[in-house]
């Protein structure tokens, strides 16, 4: 995940936003007290309540702020591998090498908090909206990169970019669900799935 900000740097807003998610990161939603929490970061209750109204609005907060993070860093990575390519070719070795990145095991823990998240956001409309808007501007960050690649008809102009950044990260975020069996033969048919689609959905259409 995105590193959060230094404590010395942070408002009484951000420090009780951050001890909140380490408190739900540690012992889970139910763990929440928000009188503990403003004692912990040297502030009255009232200022808690006045920056998130109440206990579910700092649960809220919190979960939209984990599942921000826990999508950061993959977007970060495959935005720098788009914007660094110079050929169509190079351009779908950079996305098959994202992938890989993105598929690993290494970021296991990054989907595993997000579908803790969209667990929790099934019952809280207010969360629901906050990952929606969070998956909304990555795949306009995402589907921005590709500029120059459509310019350059790397890819077809008729490909909506957009749209398969949001379909790719809703397969993304699935594949927590095989996780569960452990086996990687399941991993790897799932990898390869999932890359040979993406990879289609961007370059079938695209002129040689």
């Amino acid at each position: 995940m995105s590193p959060s900000p230094s404590l010395e740097s942070m408002s009484p807003r951000e420090r009780i936003l951050e001890r909140a998610i380490e408190v739900i990161e540690q012992g889970g939603e139910v763990a929440i007290r928000t009188n503990t929490i403003a004692e912990e970061c040297g502030v009255t209750a009232p200022i808690l309540y006045r920056a998130f109204t109440n206990r579910e609005g700092l649960v809220v907060a919190a979960q939209a702020e984990r599942y921000r993070r826990s999508t950061a860093v993959a977007v970060e990575f495959l935005v720098s591998y788009i914007e660094n390519s110079s050929s169509r070719e190079e351009l779908r070795e950079n996305i098959s090498r994202s992938l890989d990145f993105i598929f690993s095991a290494e970021r296991s823990e990054a989907r595993r908090l997000r579908a803790e998240v969209i667990g929790s956001a099934v019952s809280r409309p207010k969360l629901r909206a906050a990952v929606a808007a969070t998956d909304l501007g990555y795949a306009d960050k995402v589907s921005s990169a590709y500029t120059k690649a459509i310019e350059a008809r790397w890819i077809d102009s008729s490909v909506d970019v957009r749209g398969v950044a949001l379909w790719a990260q809703g397969v993304i975020n699935a594949r927590v669900n095989i996780e569960f069996n452990d086996d990687p033969n399941v991993a790897e048919a799932w990898n390869t799935l999932t890359k040979t689609a993406i990879l289609g959905a961007l370059f079938g259409s695209v002129a040689r």
